[in-house]
């Protein structure tokens, strides 16, 4: 009897253990693992929202140039003066600038004039959710319909669709055959990117 137990406890271990092990497989195979997996996302971007940039980059200089321009628009000479020493520095961030001019210049002339020396110092390289230079032709695949999805990867791989930058995907076409990804991964990730909605 002792023994019967024995034998049928290691069964249900057994068991379990398979469940489990099927269980983890599983997961693995989610449509957000196989989109990272495929590498999807280094030309889609994460969660196929599109390569695009995650903050705004912004540059403060006061050169010649924008010196002449605060002269002509009004500040003074004396308070141009009294910026000399940040003459050709370069500002990568609004609040660094801020506060540099802020102790050339003190609370009430900062508070009289840097609105307009902030406009004519400051540029904008780029604003976060541009979209990365290279990456313009990538579409932004979340939010769009399971099937569209997987239409569009279908025709792509299998040569219906040749416009865009539809060579990217099928650079990896000889991935996909040697390692037998099927029409379920396809659905899977297509289902996956579906249901995330656009930033």
């Amino acid at each position: 009897m002792l023994m019967i137990r024995k034998f049928l406890v290691g069964i249900l271990a057994f068991c379990l253990v398979c469940i489990s092990a099927s269980y983890t497989t599983a997961l693995a195979d989610t449509g957000a693992e196989l989109f990272e997996k495929l590498t999807c996302h280094s030309c889609h971007g994460p969660d196929g929202r599109g390569m695009v940039r995650m903050e705004t980059k912004e540059n403060y200089r006061l050169s010649k140039k924008v010196f002449k321009q605060l002269l002509k628009s009004g500040i003074p000479r004396s308070i141009l003066k009294q910026m000399k020493p940040l003459y050709k520095k370069k500002f990568d961030n609004k609040k660094t600038f801020v506060t540099e001019l802020k102790a050339s210049l003190g609370q009430q002339a900062f508070k009289e004039h840097s609105a307009v020396i902030l406009e004519a110092g400051g540029k904008v390289y780029y604003r976060k959710g541009d979209v990365m230079k290279g990456f313009e032709n990538y579409p932004r695949l979340s939010g769009n319909k399971e099937i569209y999805l997987f239409n569009q990867m279908k025709d792509i791989l299998e040569g219906r669709r040749i416009n865009g930058s539809s060579d990217a995907m099928r650079g990896i076409q000889s991935f996909l055959v040697a390692n037998k990804i099927t029409d379920k991964v396809y659905r899977l990730i297509a289902r996956y990117l579906s249901k995330i909605k656009r930033k």
